[in-house]
């Protein structure tokens, strides 16, 4: 072999030394040329350990004075040098060359699911640039929206109590109070109310304590109390109406209402009320009495205006029932405090009929006015 063909041969093997080819262009020709048929392997070796016979027997070579005519007739033939580096790729499922731009990127990863017949390709965790000025952003608005309803908040409470300090201020205290209906109300009582009304503001008094202080005076029924501004308070008392009274245990008058409570306990005997003749329990002021006072008492409000003149008192037996006596000394017997209003409707009619003063004994217990003559 002579100098230049020595010097031609080593030009050649450098040309097909691909040593220093890059994996990515490997992996492009793999996948480029894998599936094709008639393809011709050739290893990859050192340049200082290849021959020209090695070369002639792998390689077709196409000399520097070949004509355009003998390139034309000779048959081109497919080679794939493949680098040993990578020959355990090339053994593998090749690569779909569409992907290799997305292989490029080093922080993705590309995964081929052959049953969906899809890719999927999952970035690395490398942050957003933009991710932590966003949220700075978001901590900041969320700080101006606190601030915001902060603010707000101060406002309405501060104004709430400015509100309250100029309605509790002596400018709108309560002057003057004026009780009205009061006739039996204790006189202590009204005192007490009095104090606690003066000097409070007409805003926020407190008239729920001056109204349980009136009601608890025996007297008192119901009360009322209005303010007016700028500097006024009005106080409406409903008192009990006394009906009939008894005598107790101890000597001393109970004064009774409709409702059977007792309004008050009087040492003496009053003459303005009818009395239910007999002994009866001694209550105390406030107590409510025996089912059969309260009907007595029931019994007298139902009286008739041309009856009411004619009753003398009203009696109380130990078994409970009631009776009446009338001033002409007739006996009115209603027996158990029940269906009085009937009872009552039969003596008015049959006193219209006679002359009381003929007749001894009236009964109506039994619901069957029954009379006895004198």
């Amino acid at each position: 072999m002579t100098d230049s063909e020595d010097q031609s041969s080593k030009e050649r093997v450098e040309e097909i030394s691909v040593t220093e080819v890059s994996d990515q262009v490997l992996q492009e020709l793999s996948g480029l040329f894998s599936s094709r048929e008639g393809v011709t392997v050739v290893e990859l070796v050192e340049p200082e350990d290849i021959t020209p016979a090695d070369i002639g027997d792998s390689v077709n070579v196409v000399a520097e004075n070949d004509t355009p005519h003998d390139m034309e007739s000779s048959e081109p033939e497919n080679v794939v040098i493949i680098d040993p580096s990578v020959e355990e790729i090339l053994r593998s499922e090749p690569i779909d060359p569409l992907l290799n731009g997305m292989a490029e990127d080093a922080g993705t990863l590309v995964v081929i699911d052959d049953d969906l017949d899809r890719v999927v390709i999952v970035d690395d965790d490398r942050p957003d640039p933009t991710f932590e000025e966003r949220q700075r952003r978001s901590r900041r608005r969320e700080r101006l929206q606190k601030v915001k309803w902060l603010k707000l908040a101060g406002v309405i409470v501060a104004s709430v109590v400015v509100v309250i300090a100029l309605l509790a201020s002596p400018i709108f205290a309560i002057r003057s109070v004026t009780v009205e209906g009061n006739v039996y109300t204790s006189k202590k009582v009204l005192v007490a109310v009095t104090k606690t009304l003066k000097g409070a503001s007409v805003f926020t008094v407190n008239t729920r304590r001056a109204r349980e202080l009136l009601l608890a005076d025996s007297w008192v029924s119901d009360v009322r109390i209005t303010t007016r501004f700028p500097g006024k308070a009005l106080v409406e008392i409903a008192e009990r109406i006394p009906i009939i009274w008894y005598v107790g245990d101890d000597q001393k008058a109970r004064i009774v209402d409709a409702r059977g409570r007792v309004i008050a306990v009087l040492a003496g005997w009053p003459t303005k009320y009818l009395r239910v003749a007999g002994v009866g329990p001694s209550l105390e002021a406030g107590a409510v009495a025996d089912d059969v006072y309260r009907a007595a008492a029931q019994l007298v409000l139902a009286l008739p205006d041309e009856l009411r003149p004619l009753v003398k008192s009203l009696e109380v037996s130990a078994g409970g029932e009631l009776a009446m006596t009338l001033a002409g000394g007739t006996f009115v017997r209603f027996g158990p405090p029940n269906d009085l209003q009937n009872k009552l409707v039969a003596v008015v009619v049959l006193l219209r009929r006679q002359n009381p003063s003929t007749l001894a004994v009236i009964d109506v217990s039994t619901g069957e006015p029954t009379v006895q003559i004198r």
